[in-house]
């Protein structure tokens, strides 16, 4: 249902649902990794795929690209000012969601975010695909119960704390 939600909304902005899910990452993330091979990575498709996407986002405006300093055979994704407004826009199709969702009482939304927290993460282990969740951080310690924390970060975590896609997410060795 969020899918349809979400190409509908890419129809209405007169982009593609994979030019919508590249402008939404984008904007979610660093210049580190807004790079093609690691968008390729995450939404699991071909590096030429996400290539060609980016380039139509980057012809429309909405996307800029900033060649990396140390190598000069990289380059990252960034938004524009236009594309930073096409965001805002972009975001609007989980408003019905989050209307839903708001309305929960608080401990019913703890309950439904370990529950969504802990089935991402058992999916992503299976898969083998890209996973920046807790649980398969080496900053992470804990139980996967009720207690955890983040030795980076030098604190303590609720379950309602635990990250789905955390920027300072360490891959296990």
């Amino acid at each position: 249902m969020l899918k349809a939600i979400q190409w509908e909304q890419a129809r209405i902005l007169g982009i593609t649902p994979l030019q919508l899910q590249i402008l939404l990452f984008t904007g979610h993330h660093t210049a580190a990794v807004n790079k093609v091979a690691y968008i390729a990575m995450e939404l699991q498709l071909s590096r030429p795929t996400i290539s060609d996407a980016a380039a139509a986002l980057v012809s429309k405006g909405f996307l800029r690209i900033e060649e990396d300093l140390k190598d000069r055979r990289s380059y990252s994704f960034l938004l524009t000012d236009t594309g930073l407004e096409m965001l805002e826009k972009a975001e609007m199709y989980t408003a019905e969601l989050q209307a839903v969702v708001g309305k929960k009482p608080l401990q019913e939304k703890m309950n439904l975010y370990q529950s969504i927290y802990t089935i991402l993460a058992g999916l992503n282990n299976k898969k083998g695909g890209m996973q920046r969740t807790c649980y398969g951080c080496s900053h992470y310690e804990g139980n996967k119960k009720r207690q955890h924390a983040c030795r980076l970060l030098e604190k303590q975590l609720t379950s309602a704390e635990l990250q789905i896609d955390c920027i300072y997410h360490s891959t296990l060795a």
